[in-house]
């Protein structure tokens, strides 16, 4: 088993001397930026691009599989933050998708488009998809199927008088109709004041209950202000062919404050778990107004609740534990910004055939102490709940950190949007993921990158990951102008894998989203991609830590110094407990605290009754940083809290332990 929490020099130190500072003056890294929400309201004022476009791939093509056009859009970009799971496979063989589809240039006016695909591969609605809603406007959607193949695309809509989106849910009349009944859970009201609360996603569990949680638009309308994730269930009505809810003032559980649109939730296919992650800034002060929050600074949050009834969203652990800043190595901002990857702005969460969970997210680089970032560089990190202390590599979009200044748009890094699923056949997971072709030769007229779609596999549940294949290979003509580029954005890949990945997305014909001020309109794409298994290779792997060319998941500059029991530093500002890590943990954690002064200490572990189960330490330790192994072998699965007690003070924390 490979441990993450290593002793080495900073994984991004490079060894030119232009990368000794993460400050401005270096132009390899650039100001770190919180980025606005997009809902479909906004009105965009871009040049617009007219057909006939030349539709059929380039000559450099080299796609893997086989691709149909299930419709149009003339909005580009279907989500700002994670992709969520726009197409699904349904227990029939049918394939479902659901997109956003702007229907004119300038695209005010937009709305939810279906179609499916057979198991003969015949659309339903041949390249063009049909309306899901009659509001004034939606978008943003999600889709899920249940009750004999029905589909249920989830998403926000805009209706009478009232100017505020809402989260919907269409139920088809029938499985494969197009015909949807379209209902509303009760609007959220907080102090008075009607909050948007949007963008959702939708699974349905095993007991047919279908778990909405969707993200709050903040009524401010400033970049970067705090938001909430809501959660609703929703019960399938047949007689009314209609989604229920509960009744209002409790339709709606607050989850958590974020400050990105991250969040995502998966069933198990086997069980009646579910499991809900979300990104949370490393901030102490968060989420309390004012402050000067980032959309970079974030770890990740995972609930994990086995029977799907009752959530309790504050049994949630810190998947990620990145270590923020630590200024006892001030002046040495390179050392005293700590790790430098932070959670970005889309994950997915995913439980498999045997029951455990997976997280991929993406990461990219952030340096605290300067607020900025690396142009591009990102990596897309797995979890995965089987082997909780490990996180492995699925993709290194490090590689051009020191030379390419290519800026990939709002919201967006190199590599990015995965989106993990499994072949019941060989239990092999498949995790398709966005990679942007940052070749400066290959960028629009207006300097944008394109998108292309990449397909890695792990045969051995997440331990390791095969080097991703581009299955599309649509490269952009240099200087591309509107019409002519090849740029697969926000992909989404249904989550059952049945000898084929399911994949859809957009093809953009002109670099960049145009509802972030970037490129023009263009009337695009929406893509159905099969791409079989057996043309995704298993070989060559992604190098894992420790391997060369691998990368370690924390940092930590050097080895305890100082007189024994002095912990790690000889001296330390601060009394403190940290969070265990791996959490969660089977069967053995580590835990680490620190003294500002010579105490007399005591840490225990509890049970939720408030029963003593073990001891992990105790006696005299000295001033410093110190790590405790605790063995809970003998302990049954569950949460647990330690509690350190030192000169009459105490901290507590909570960890999970799964078997």
């Amino acid at each position: 088993m490979r441990r993450v929490y290593l002793t080495l020099l900073l994984i991004l130190v490079p060894t030119l001397l232009l990368a000794a500072t993460h400050s401005l003056d270096n132009p390899a890294v650039r100001q770190a930026q919180n980025y606005a929400l997009t809902t479909g309201a906004e009105e965009i004022d871009a040049p617009t691009a007219f057909p006939p476009y030349n539709l059929y791939y380039p000559d450099n093509a080299d796609v893997i599989g086989d691709t149909m056009t299930v419709g149009t859009t003339w909005y580009d970009i279907q989500h700002n933050g994670t992709t969520g799971r726009y197409i699904t496979k349904s227990d029939d063989g049918y394939v479902h998708i659901a997109w956003m589809n702007g229907t004119n240039n300038g695209a005010t006016d937009r709305h939810i488009y279906y179609n499916f695909i057979s198991n003969e591969g015949i659309q339903g609605f041949p390249y063009a998809g049909a309306p899901v809603e009659s509001s004034i406007r939606a978008g943003y959607t999600t889709i899920d199927a249940d009750h004999g193949g029905i589909a249920f695309p989830c998403f926000h809509q805009q209706t009478g008088t009232n100017p505020n989106f809402t989260t919907a849910v269409g139920a088809d009349f029938f499985p494969h109709q197009g015909a949807f009944l379209v209902s509303e859970p009760a609007r959220v009201m907080i102090g008075g004041q009607e909050q948007e609360v949007i963008w959702p996603r939708i699974m349905f569990d095993n007991s047919q209950t279908a778990h909405i949680l969707s993200t709050e638009n903040p009524l401010s309308g400033v970049a970067g202000d705090p938001q909430r994730h809501f959660w609703t269930p929703g019960t399938y009505d047949p007689p009314s062919y209609m989604m229920t809810y509960p009744p209002d003032p409790d339709t709606w559980e607050l989850v958590a404050w974020t400050m990105t649109i991250a969040g995502d939730v998966a069933t198990s296919p086997v069980s009646d778990r579910v499991a809900f992650a979300w990104t949370y800034p490393l901030d102490e002060n968060f989420p309390t107004l004012p402050g000067d929050y980032s959309q970079y600074d974030n770890d990740i949050y995972l609930m994990i609740d086995d029977d799907g009834q009752d959530l309790h969203f504050e049994n949630f652990f810190n998947l990620t534990q990145y270590h923020d800043v630590n200024e006892q190595w001030l002046p040495d901002t390179v050392l005293a910004n700590m790790d430098t990857l932070r959670a970005y702005t889309d994950l997915n969460v995913f439980i498999d055939n045997q029951d455990w969970t997976h997280v991929v997210y993406t990461a990219r680089s952030y340096f605290a102490l300067e607020g900025t970032s690396y142009w591009h560089a990102s990596i897309i990190w797995h979890w995965s709940e089987q082997f909780p202390g490990e996180f492995q590599m699925v993709h290194d979009a490090f590689d051009d950190w020191d030379w390419n200044y290519v800026s990939c748009g709002a919201w967006n890094v190199k590599a990015q949007r995965p989106s993990i699923g499994q072949d019941p056949e060989t239990d092999y997971l498949y995790c398709m993921y966005q990679v942007y072709d940052v070749d400066t030769t290959a960028l629009s007229a207006l300097g944008w990158p394109s998108g292309e779609i990449y397909v890695s596999m792990s045969e051995d549940g997440g331990q390791n990951w095969s080097v991703g294949i581009n299955v599309t290979s649509t490269v952009t003509p240099n200087s591309a102008p509107a019409g002519q580029c090849w740029s697969e954005l926000t992909p989404s890949m249904a989550q059952v894998v049945d000898g084929t990945c399911h994949i859809a997305y957009i093809v953009d014909r002109d670099a960049g989203a145009v509802v972030q001020t970037e490129g023009g309109w263009t009337y695009n794409q929406a893509k159905y991609h099969a791409v079989p298994v057996d043309e995704i290779p298993s070989t060559p792997l992604v190098p894992q830590w420790p391997e060369p060319g691998s990368y370690p998941f924390h940092v930590e500059h050097a080895p305890p110094v100082g007189i024994p029991g002095a912990g790690r530093f000889e001296v330390a500002s601060t009394f403190d407990l940290s969070q265990n890590y791996p959490n969660p943990f089977n069967p053995s954690t580590t835990i680490q605290f620190s003294l500002e002064q010579v105490s007399e200490v005591s840490m225990k572990v509890f049970n939720l009754l408030g029963e003593e189960v073990a001891t992990v330490a105790s006696g005299t330790y000295g001033t410093g940083q110190h790590t405790v192994n605790f063995d809970a072998s003998n302990l049954s699965s569950g949460m647990y809290i330690y509690k350190l007690e030192a000169g009459g003070r105490s901290l507590a924390k909570k960890m999970m332990l799964i078997k």
